[in-house]
């Protein structure tokens, strides 16, 4: 009889830690992870700045998953190089899906353009870190969010400040011109530069815009085309080479460009040189590094905790502009997870949060989306690349965007 009872009690206690240990692996389960599709070239032309703004992503993940602020679930990334070639932006997109991705994000338009009619049919969530007209149609698309500001609009507020604060009309009105690769980005300033010039004919008198194939490395044609102005605006990693072959050319002018620019901050200098950057002006959407404000103290102290040692020019101008702008990815996930629950997460629950999501800076432009306005900055500031300081210099406040 004890026996019996004996072989009983053990095989209820068997039992317990049966139920316990299932009971646990059912925790596991709910705990879900959120996949994060990264499209961009790594190997192409812009790898240069992807290698800098990277491990801002790879940062962000940590931190989430370490300090657990999306609610039931961990960040998990995922990465295909498109090599900057328009015919691998569907496979890359369909190789992110397969290996679960809830949301992709990449860093140039026509990526998003490409992929937008798979993301309508599928949900998916997509961001781009540059802005192109084309990405926004119907107006408010639904699944498509920007990092950066409407390109025309960022080319006419420089345009306006440079009238307003930079030239000196007793010379006359300045001649520009505009060089870029043919990409959507390039294209749609160009047009951006024409449309504000011809609205403007006693601020600027527009000699023309060239567009070369994506890629190109060697401009000398087109420096000879725009020998003669007084500004050019040339930008991101092909303004680089365009300034080295006008330089080296023995021509001289005031060159203009983006925040796009800063992003390859690094290669500008190597390419170019701080004794031809100086005068280089730009817009910003991303506070300078050298600056006190809250933006700059939070990367910094990320800076410390997952690149000790670094210093900013270690880790790259990249990281500083990235991090600004792909830390709202997180800050939204956690809100569309903490609003729904992580059981009921899904590419609208994304939508529905990112459309309410707000963050103010103190001393900055307040970052938004809504349901027709899918661009994350509404203002920027003209900085200069000063060669004695080695560094940007402010030139204006932050400026709302000029329409």
């Amino acid at each position: 009889m004890k026996n019996k009872w004996e072989i009983a009690i053990a095989c209820f206690m068997v039992l317990i830690l049966v139920a316990t240990f299932c009971f646990g692996c059912a925790e596991e389960k709910e705990e879900r992870t959120i996949t994060i599709g990264f499209l961009t070239d790594f190997t192409g032309p812009g790898g240069p700045a992807i290698a800098l703004l990277y491990p801002v992503i790879e940062d962000l993940v940590k931190y989430y998953n370490e300090e657990g602020l999306i609610p039931g679930a961990k960040v998990r990334l995922v990465s295909y190089d498109t090599r900057m070639d328009p015919a691998r932006y569907v496979p890359g997109y369909d190789w992110c899906r397969e290996r679960g991705a809830d949301l992709i994000f990449t860093t140039v338009p026509g990526g998003i353009e490409t992929i937008k009619p798979f993301a309508d049919r599928d949900g998916m969530p997509i961001f781009s870190y540059l802005y192109s007209e084309a990405m926004m149609e119907p107006p408010g698309a639904e699944w498509v969010f920007v990092f950066s500001v409407p390109s025309k609009l960022e080319v006419a507020t420089l345009l306006e400040w440079v009238s307003e604060n930079h030239w000196d009309y007793t010379q006359g009105i300045p001649k520009i011109g505009f060089y870029d690769w043919q990409q959507s980005d390039g294209i749609e300033r160009e047009a951006a530069m024409k449309e504000y010039c011809q609205a403007h004919p006693d601020k600027f008198d527009y000699v023309g815009g060239f567009l070369t194939p994506a890629g190109t490395m060697s401009c000398a044609g087109e420096v000879e085309k725009l020998k003669d102005c007084d500004y050019i605006y040339a930008m991101s990693i092909q303004g680089a080479y365009f300034m080295k072959d006008y330089y080296d050319t023995g021509y001289d002018t005031r060159f203009l460009g983006s925040s796009t620019s800063f992003g390859f901050y690094e290669f500008f200098q190597k390419k170019v040189g701080w004794e031809n950057l100086d005068g280089y002006i730009i817009t910003m959407i991303a506070p300078w590094w050298g600056e006190e404000n809250a933006a700059v103290t939070l990367i910094k102290e990320f800076i410390d905790r997952y690149h000790p040692g670094e210093s900013p020019e270690d880790v790259g101008a990249s990281y500083y502009g990235a991090f600004f702008e792909t830390r709202s990815i997180f800050e939204i996930l956690q809100q569309a997870v903490g609003e729904v629950g992580i059981e009921n997460y899904d590419g609208q629950a994304f939508c529905d949060a990112a459309v309410k999501y707000s963050l103010q800076y103190e001393g900055l432009p307040q970052l938004y989306f809504t349901d027709t306005e899918r661009y994350l900055i509404h203002g920027c500031a003209v900085y200069e690349w000063s060669g004695e300081a080695e560094g940007l210099v402010g030139l204006s406040d932050w400026l709302p965007l000029t329409e």
